[in-house]
């Protein structure tokens, strides 16, 4: 089984919805140093000032705000990257423009932050097969956007904010598997990595159904990387969280993703 070595999905104290004065980049180091890691990255919410459509709880984190954790502390044999979790909303509405690629050793987006309604979500979309439909369109209409694939990761897939209190599987269930399988083509061919996130199997989910699209990206060719979503300092700890995961999926180093020097 593969070892995890890195966590590439993190949240500071700057992400508004962090409120641990303790998740410092200096926690986040001392954290990898103590857990083997290879590679952090930091992710805070992000939306970009050169981006317009933010709405109210995304525009104080912008780029002045976010780049208030630079520079990033440093530990031998430790890399630590900044990124940023930033938004698309369907409609080719992303919450990061094209100037400010370059800002970011890794920028991870989501499709499916479905709790922010009339944002990323019409209010109408709820029942499981119209949010399957929805997640699948967003991820079709973001691959025609000109992002730097290579360094872009797709956040978790299998998020609880998907559900709107109803059942994961019931969602990803209900998701074609060829259509899925395009999708994650595509992803496969630009080389952009599919987050395998801590907080993405409740354990009171069907565990196939959850990791489903995962093999189905595994087979298109995508490479996996792992993220713990860290908003506290508690929930830094990522390997405990994964490795059954990691085991289920049978992954090995040619299947995780790095992000590119």
């Amino acid at each position: 089984m593969v070892e995890i070595k890195h966590d590439l999905h993190q949240h500071s104290i700057l992400s508004d919805c962090c409120r641990d004065p303790q998740m410092t980049p200096q926690t986040m180091l001392e954290h990898a140093v103590k857990s083997g890691y290879d590679t952090i990255c930091i992710t805070d919410h992000y939306w970009d000032t050169l981006a317009p459509g933010a709405d109210d709880w995304y525009i104080p984190q912008n780029t002045e705000h976010v780049t208030k954790s630079l520079p990033l502390p440093k530990a031998p044999g430790v890399r630590f990257c900044f990124g940023c979790e930033t938004e698309y909303c369907g409609g080719e509405k992303i919450g990061i423009a094209p100037a400010s690629y370059d800002r970011f050793d890794f920028i991870i987006v989501p499709v499916n932050h479905f709790h922010m309604t009339d944002f990323t979500r019409p209010s109408e979309i709820t029942a499981p097969g119209d949010i399957a439909r929805l997640m699948m369109k967003r991820l079709e209409e973001l691959q025609r956007l000109p992002l730097p694939w290579k360094k872009v990761g797709i956040a978790h897939f299998t998020c609880t904010t998907t559900r709107l209190n109803r059942s994961l599987a019931e969602v990803f269930d209900s998701m074609p598997q060829s259509r899925l399988r395009d999708i994650f083509r595509f992803f496969a061919r630009e080389g952009t990595g599919i987050e395998l996130n801590a907080c993405a199997f409740p354990a009171n989910e069907p565990k196939e159904s959850l990791y489903r699209p995962y093999r189905i990206a595994l087979e298109a060719g995508c490479r996996v990387y792992f993220g713990s979503d860290a908003h506290k300092k508690e929930e830094l700890e990522v390997k405990s969280r994964l490795e059954p995961v990691a085991e289920a999926l049978n992954l090995t180093e040619s299947c995780v993703y790095h992000i590119p020097q």
